[in-house]
């Protein structure tokens, strides 16, 4: 479940006081109907979407998009970066990618008018965003420059916004101490200033509650909600509600989590606020699975899938993809400028001191600025090579993501090109049902001849159908990032299980299957920490390819072939070794390569998603730090081989 991220790194200046009150926002609104400079309404306009947005993200929009079309107008650069970074804050929920577009010309506007305070404000929006993605070193990277900027502008108001909002992207990423650290330092600088500590509370109330601390937790959200009510503030509010309602689920309370909740939903609703919705339904959906109450949960569940769409969306994500790399050209591009415009410089230094030196002592300094030139070369290069590095591994991310979402919308163009084809067709069954009643003289056969067809085509849009769900299911398993509990077991067990759980899987299926299980367990293999559900989940993929794998082999020709398929388990360097090897029909070099991509499968159409390998790969390395190999002869067999760490 996505973590509740900070409420107060809200595009607002440090010096503006931030209760969203109506009696505020009707001042603003008075003076915004006097007479006034554009310069004047255009800070206005803005203050009245600061206050807007803690209640209603739309209404804030609307303000920021009067105060940015009057800032084009008058040419006013200032003005135009902060409307940018009102608008940009407002988009965030509803539209992840035009808000970092939005952000990043706010930034670059700040930059170009040397306004410290919004390019801070814009460095904290865009790591806010960062935070969504769950990339955790571009998030701290934009943060601590914020920081860095508030420090040097003794701004203590803005320091300890930025401080908490490194605190709750330590709470989302690890490690706890220094999300603690960070929410202490904000807690206790807020006070001293007597500003609003409602967000911070909340930071310190998750501390607390993955530490296990129970009552001091319930003390920091309660004291969170008390202040949120007072200023009204709805999404900390929001976030407050929800850490509590965790906090009851944790301890076993379903009912009072199920309350809070609910009152954390309405909250976020109010606001505008998507993620604070999709993190309330998450827990309700929970929560009431648990207290097998299947049509609430399904209400949540629904509206859990509505807000991951609207904000997780393929387009969006596509598009958030191309904006990162246009940043990225933009970024090259102008260090590519600066250098150019260093090295003239350097030229023109040579040249005095050319005029300047005499020959002996341009001879003596010869051989010196040999070397440096050469040592900034060496530096340069290197500095080259990284920035190559890192860009090589920043294209491989997006093409992987790239490949992925094709790979989605075409497996998933298939069935649902055949549910509307059958569709269509049964439409066309049920016309000439109803047309043939109205005529007396009808052939009886003929009718049951079109109800027969309408049956076998309400069974293949229903076979299809399941074959979409089975897709989004596959993806969805994909995607977790393994929130199981490790357990300490006996892998030599649990790989039994695994084997003749597959083997009587297959059995039930084709009739008449048989083959040889041969196993070779360590006596003395040691116990081992990791997640059971997703291991075992691991070795009946690996046990099922390789019983497809020797059952494709035995339709074959062979008078003397014997499917047979073997496990063994040792104990290596560092970990456990466990070895899955088949004779069945093995791979070619082509398939071998293409083995742990998602979607690639050697399957027939219908039979297979394509991504239980990559499943079992990424559950392996990504959530056990372990490895998943695979040696392959064609027509003589396949070997799997998984190794996790002790």
């Amino acid at each position: 479940m996505l973590l509740a991220l900070w409420c107060l790194a809200v595009p607002v200046r440090a010096d503006v006081d931030v209760k969203p009150s109506s009696s505020v926002v009707d001042s603003l609104r008075h003076l915004l109907a006097l007479p006034q400079t554009d310069y004047d309404r255009v800070s206005l306009l803005c203050q009245v979407s600061d206050q807007l947005w803690t209640q209603n993200t739309d209404s804030a929009a609307v303000y920021a998009n009067k105060a940015l079309a009057i800032a084009r107008r008058i040419h006013y650069l200032q003005g135009e970066g902060e409307a940018l970074n009102r608008l940009g804050a407002a988009l965030r929920e509803s539209n992840l990618a035009r808000s970092l577009e939005v952000f990043q010309q706010s930034l670059r506007l700040a930059e170009s008018t040397k306004d410290q305070a919004l390019m801070a404000q814009n460095l904290r929006s865009i790591g806010i965003i960062y935070v969504y993605l769950r990339d955790k070193p571009q998030a701290l990277a934009y943060y601590f420059r914020a920081l860095k900027i508030g420090e040097a502008l003794h701004d203590d108001r803005r320091v300890v916004i930025e401080l908490s909002n490194i605190g709750l992207a330590y709470d989302l990423f690890g490690p706890l101490d220094s999300a603690q650290l960070f929410q202490e330092r904000a807690f206790r600088m807020a006070r001293r200033l007597h500003t609003p500590t409602n967000y911070i509370l909340y930071g310190l109330g998750n501390a607390a509650r993955k530490r296990g601390e129970v009552a001091q937790a319930r003390i920091f959200y309660r004291e969170s909600i008390a202040e949120s009510r007072k200023v009204h503030h709805l999404r900390s509010l929001n976030f407050a509600y929800v850490g509590l309602a965790q906090l009851y689920q944790q301890i076993g309370r379903t009912d009072s989590s199920i309350y809070y909740a609910r009152l954390g939903c309405q909250a976020a609703r109010d606001n505008g606020f998507l993620r604070g919705v999709l993190n309330a339904s998450s827990l309700l959906t929970q929560d009431f699975k648990s207290r097998d109450k299947p049509d609430s949960a399904l209400k949540y569940q629904s509206l859990l899938l509505v807000m991951k769409d609207t904000l997780f969306g393929q387009e969006k994500v596509m598009r958030l993809q191309n904006l990162n790399y246009r940043e990225q050209q933009r970024t090259r591009e102008v260090a590519a400028s600066q250098a150019a415009l260093r090295g003239r410089y350097r030229t023109y230094g040579l040249l005095a001191g050319v005029v300047a030196l005499l020959v002996l002592a341009l001879i003596l300094a010869r051989h010196g600025r040999q070397q440096e030139r050469a040592k900034e070369a060496l530096e340069r290069s290197l500095a080259e090579l990284k920035t190559a590095q890192d860009q090589l591994v920043q294209r491989e991310k997006m093409a992987f993501l790239g490949e992925l979402t094709a790979g989605i919308a075409h497996e998933l163009q298939n069935p649902l090109n055949f549910v509307k084809n059958f569709a269509e067709v049964s439409t066309d069954l049920v016309d000439e049902i109803t047309g043939e009643r109205r005529d007396p003289a009808r052939s009886n056969g003929l009718e049951q001849e079109i109800l027969a067809g309408l049956k076998q085509n309400l069974l293949q849009i229903s076979q299809h159908g399941q074959r979409a769900t089975s897709i989004i299911k596959g993806m969805l398993e994909h995607s977790r990032t393994g929130t199981g509990q490790r357990q300490s077991i006996d892998l030599n067990q649990l790989t039994e299980d695994s084997l003749r759980l597959a083997y009587q899987g297959l059995q039930a299926k084709e009739k008449g299957f048989v083959a040889d299980l041969l196993t070779s367990y360590a006596p003395d293999l040691p116990r081992i920490s990791v997640m059971p559900l997703d291991i075992g989940r691991v070795m009946i993929n690996l046990f099922t390819n390789a019983f497809h794998a020797v059952q494709a082999r035995q339709q074959q020709p062979e008078s003397d072939y014997r499917p047979a398929v073997a496990v063994s388990t040792q104990a290596v360097a560092g970990g456990i070794e466990i070895r899955i090897r088949d004779n069945g029909i093995g791979m070619s070099e082509v398939v071998k390569a293409r083995i742990f991509q998602p979607f690639f499968t050697t399957k027939a159409v219908g039979e297979g998603t394509g991504l239980g390998l990559s499943l079992s790969h990424d559950v392996v390395t990504t959530g056990h730090g372990g490895t998943l190999t695979v040696e392959s002869r064609e027509g003589e067999g396949t070997e799997f081989v998984v190794t996790l760490p002790a």
